[in-house]
């Protein structure tokens, strides 16, 4: 038993450092002891497993970095990953968690289009279905978070091509506010609609970014006005931690804040 513990200790300590590694580009061993709290000893004996593996590629004195078995590993879970399917997967858990609608929209041109409406709920007064309906980009959440993890300059001429048509008093038609909204919603890592698409409907929503920081669709939870300001100390912070999660999986290893300044 003891050395069973003893060697799940160290597989613990192996994959703690193979997380660090795909979040730092440049470290070295020394470097990785500090940041784990591990001794000197136990990083150069481990690094020296992981590197015999393929797993990192380490000269056994300077920089650390993941090596090519690590690479094709997570090549392949990449390639497996339906970003769709799990986060249809994730939309269900929401709307169980928060008792309200959960979406997920994809751009298309100047719109977004609602490819997924998940709602278990059992509300008298929910979202309606809107399973392939076509919204404009700077009166939604789900927009507006797709335009917040764009690069800023591909934003900047974006937003100067947008018909921001008011659809309620609140609607966002100027186009310097609302690049002072996107600029809140890349701070604070989440977008609002604030019953700027449809009235009494109060949203909040992120975008799902791949491996390069790039968005490839949004995710939000939707419900009437009056019953989302009794959650908005909770729910925006779901949506983002979910929308985070699934971008992790596609490789993604920025912040929730992450500011795209393109290439």
């Amino acid at each position: 038993m003891a050395e069973l513990d003893r060697l799940a200790g160290t597989l613990e300590r192996g994959f703690a450092i193979l997380e660090l590694l795909a979040t730092e580009r440049s470290i070295t061993a020394v470097q990785i002891a500090e940041r784990l709290n591990l001794s000197r000893s136990a990083t150069y004996r481990i690094l020296g497993t992981l590197r015999q593996r393929g797993y990192v590629d380490w000269d056994g004195t300077e920089r650390v970095s993941l090596g090519q078995r690590a690479v094709t590993l997570g090549m392949a879970a990449l390639s497996n990953f339906d970003p769709y399917l799990a986060a249809q997967a994730h939309l269900r858990d929401l709307s169980r968690e928060l008792s309200e609608a959960a979406l997920m929209a994809v751009r298309d041109g100047e719109q977004m289009v609602y490819v997924a409406h998940e709602d278990v709920t059992e509300h008298s007064i929910a979202v309606r279905r809107l399973l392939g309906v076509r919204r404009q980009m700077h009166s939604t959440s789900l927009g507006k978070a797709y335009l917040a993890a764009l690069p800023i300059d591909e934003v900047d001429a974006l937003i100067d091509r947008l018909d921001l048509t008011p659809h309620t008093p609140t609607t966002i038609t100027d186009r310097a506010r609302l690049r002072a909204e996107l600029d809140e919603t890349r701070a604070r890592g989440y977008s609002i609609d604030n019953s700027e698409n449809e009235p009494d409907v109060l949203c909040f929503g992120a975008a799902i970014r791949d491996e390069r920081g790039m968005p490839i669709c949004a995710i939000s939870v939707a419900g009437p006005r009056e019953r989302m300001l009794g959650k908005q100390d909770m729910v925006p912070h779901r949506v983002s931690e979910v929308a985070l999660a699934i971008s992790r999986r596609l490789g993604f290893v920025g912040p929730v804040n992450f500011v795209n300044l393109g290439r």
